[in-house]
């Protein structure tokens, strides 16, 4: 009787042992607790109000050059985005145009997405020259980002030369890589909302993965009435 009850001891322990380990391993699988969102401090505030103004304003830095970039745009759609923001919020993409050792090809997309805003075809375009570069690799120069803007949005290559050597154009990017090291930007895709906030990006696909959108689009609208 003493051996049955010190091996129903042992057992009992073993399997309390085993209960609780199982507990550690599934609590070490939930995702930390990560803030999603950071406060600018008040000199950074200043910084994006004197470039972006004092109206309601959502800006992403982006590259197309950058899979996560990609990634994001897919999952995110920016027309879903606009549905379901107040229609009196900016949405502000600027493209950052210092990618490494591709930062020649970088340049060229920066200066194709500030043309893209001349002509008003950002919608248009945005898509083809993602996949231009993420899916098919059909975009390596400026000829081929041409032919991606006749297709994709029907200007005609005389319109898109125009635009693309016009004064503005050149302006426009210079400012917009300017904006990049102004306001200390080093990692895309980066998202600030109203000139106060910055979302961690990082933490909404640790914490959410593939089901980020409804989670991004909650946190920005939440945001904006500045009810966090």
């Amino acid at each position: 009787m003493i051996n049955i009850k010190k091996y129903m001891l042992y057992f009992s322990m073993l399997f309390l042992l085993l209960v609780t380990s199982s507990n550690n391993c599934l609590a070490s699988k939930r995702p930390p607790q990560i803030p999603l969102y950071d406060i600018l401090t008040k000199e950074e505030q200043q910084l994006h109000v004197k470039e972006f103004g004092k109206k309601p304003v959502i800006v992403e830095f982006f590259s197309f050059l950058c899979p996560h970039c990609y990634d994001f745009y897919q999952y995110l759609n920016k027309k879903s985005l606009k549905i379901k923001i107040p229609k009196n919020v900016k949405i502000i993409k600027i493209h950052y145009s210092k990618m490494g050792q591709e930062e020649g090809l970088s340049t060229v997309l920066g200066y194709a997405w500030v043309v893209a805003k001349i002509l008003d075809v950002e919608d248009k375009i945005i898509g083809p020259i993602f996949d231009g570069i993420h899916k098919t690799q059909i975009i390596h120069d400026y000829n081929s980002i041409k032919r991606i803007f006749i297709k994709a949005t029907g200007i005609t290559g005389n319109i898109f030369d125009a635009a693309w050597n016009s004064n503005i154009a050149k302006i426009l990017f210079e400012k917009e890589y300017d904006l990049v090291e102004k306001l200390n930007i080093h990692l895309v895709p980066d998202v600030y909302i109203n000139n106060k906030y910055v979302i961690n990006i990082s933490s909404l696909y640790s914490i959410y993965d593939d089901d980020i959108a409804p989670h991004y689009i909650n946190l920005i609208r939440k945001l904006l009435k500045n009810k966090i």
